[in-house]
């Protein structure tokens, strides 16, 4: 990552003509610029904020870095979709990788028992581990793993193949719940399986198990964490994209994108500045889009729909900076949750908060076997924050809210700690610093309505409701990201390659991979 990455300026308005200009510098939108930048299009790339990479975005404290929202990624390994996609995006071979313990990437714990369960790397290796505390149960998790390759199967675009929705619609209705209960009959086996569920924020009787299934799936292939941080994922595609004539511009807050005669003419940024292009791409919330999107084209119909559609829920995320050389290192992410129904999460009474966490350590490279920091990752609804919902901070238009707000993020700080304390007792007198995240932090920087973690809700028995399309009823104007089809690092990259497909011919982009 040696190249110097330019934020170009933007004061001459007759530089501004493309062949696609992105609103949003995600996952999603950095992978639809390279993409598209490779095929020989004039790319322009417009965020709001200072830093690129939305959900990618990376901080530091106390000279540590630390991960917004991506603490690990699942298909990295060779051979699987996202390493591909990566590869073809010319960023794979660069990226900085930390391996986790293959005999559990993550453990999931209850209560006060000190045992914790694995859920290992490699299909069979996956069930070994589980069957050495579920002798009896080896059949079942045989048919939960086989259950997981026959969903992803389903969905062509995930082993980067042409297909149809026919294909989906056969596995698209199974409900995680009942799918679960179906495959095994042991209470706490279910729960094991769903006790990440932090990863995608499954609500039972609503949540597709093909959410789950998809992002257990790759995690089950390969579990890495990016050292040090997400955001090298951003920065490399930037680099790319500049090496194909793409441009980045950053504080570029775009206020309107504006319809003539059926077309996006231009998107127009809050200063005024217009960006004219033939095609144009959203990488940010469908209702943020809605908001900006200056057209009769789109019905009111439709825009009600998408207000109305559930959100899910929002978290609180406490960052702690460690003592060197004091804490050890755990190879794994830890999952607890207070009781066995991993699903009263995020429905349990505001006074027993936090009914679950998620404990992510990375590894000090001075002194290896010791962990640098800790991000701690519980539930939180908005309503919690909705006291300063009218406040606003963001690198783009930073803010300090009021003393009120930051009491509140204190008293919620000490009282995750404490709980994580119960468990991790050699913490206590190790903390040199600490930085706390609210609902209003996500809602904030990923443009997510009252800070959505994964955006719209998906529900089983409202499929056509709650999945959004890359295509929308302006022809030149495409979506991706988050929203689109599936959310987390690998279901965005693949969304990136249907918003492309739209453009370059679906069987021509998959040939390229």
């Amino acid at each position: 990552m040696s190249a110097t990455l330019h934020n170009q300026e933007y004061s001459n308005p007759d530089r501004h003509h493309y062949d696609v200009v992105i609103i949003g510098s995600g996952l999603g939108g950095l992978l639809c610029a390279v993409m598209l930048a490779k095929e020989g299009m004039k790319v322009c790339v417009l965020e709001k904020n200072k830093q690129i990479g939305g959900c990618l975005q990376t901080f530091s404290l106390h000279k540590t870095v630390f991960d917004s929202c991506v603490h690990y990624v699942g298909g990295l390994g060779e051979g699987h979709t996202l390493h591909r996609i990566f590869s073809y995006a010319g960023i794979m071979s660069m990226l900085k990788l930390f391996s986790f313990d293959p005999d559990g990437f993550d453990r999931i714990a209850f209560g006060n028992e000190e045992i914790s369960y694995p859920q290992a790397v490699g299909k069979e290796n996956f069930i070994a581990q589980l069957v050495s505390h579920f002798p009896d149960q080896q059949s079942n998790l045989r048919h939960y793993v086989e259950s997981l390759q026959h969903v992803g199967d389903h969905f062509p675009l995930y082993r980067l193949r042409n297909g149809d929705a026919l294909e989906k619609s056969k596995v698209a209705h199974w409900e995680i719940l009942k799918t679960l209960q179906s495959i095994s009959p042991n209470k706490r086996l279910q729960q094991i399986l769903v006790g990440n569920n932090l990863l995608y924020a499954g609500v039972p009787h609503k949540t597709p198990f093909y959410l789950h299934a998809l992002v257990l799936e790759s995690y089950i292939h390969s579990a890495h964490k990016l050292v040090p941080g997400s955001s090298q994922i951003a920065k490399l595609l930037w680099r790319e994209l500049q090496a194909h004539g793409g441009v980045v511009f950053r504080h570029a807050h775009v206020s309107g994108l504006i319809e003539e005669k059926g077309l996006i003419q231009y998107a127009e940024t809050q200063h005024g500045q217009r960006f004219y292009a033939k095609q144009f791409i959203s990488d940010i919330h469908p209702q943020a889009l809605l908001f900006i999107l200056k057209s009769k084209l789109v019905r009111s119909a439709y825009r009600k729909r998408i207000e109305g559609l559930e959100q899910s829920t929002s978290a609180f995320m406490l960052n702690l900076v460690l003592r060197p050389h004091c804490v050890p290192m755990r190879y794994h992410n830890l999952y607890w949750h207070a009781t066995d129904n991993v699903w009263s999460a995020t429905t349990v009474d505001s006074t027993l908060w936090p009914h679950q966490y998620a404990l992510y350590f990375t590894e000090d490279q001075r002194y290896p076997g010791f962990a640098e920091s800790l991000s701690v990752l519980t539930y939180m609804p908005f309503a919690e924050v909705s006291s300063w919902t009218n406040t606003h901070n963001h690198s783009g238009n930073p803010n300090v809210r009021c003393a009120e707000y930051e009491d509140f993020k204190a008293e919620k700080a000490e009282i995750l700690l404490n709980k994580v304390l119960e468990r991790f007792s050699d913490l206590k007198g190790n903390i040199l610093a600490q930085s706390a995240a609210t609902p209003l932090t996500y809602r904030d920087y990923g443009n997510n309505p009252e800070g959505s973690l994964y955006g719209i809700l998906k529900d089983v028995s409202k499929p056509a409701e709650t999945q959004i399309s890359v295509k929308t009823k302006i022809p030149n104007l495409l979506q991706t990201g988050q929203n689109v089809n599936l959310h987390g690092v690998l279901g965005v990259s693949i969304t990136a390659v249907a918003t492309c497909a739209e453009m370059l011919g679906m069987d021509y982009v998959l040939k390229k991979m």
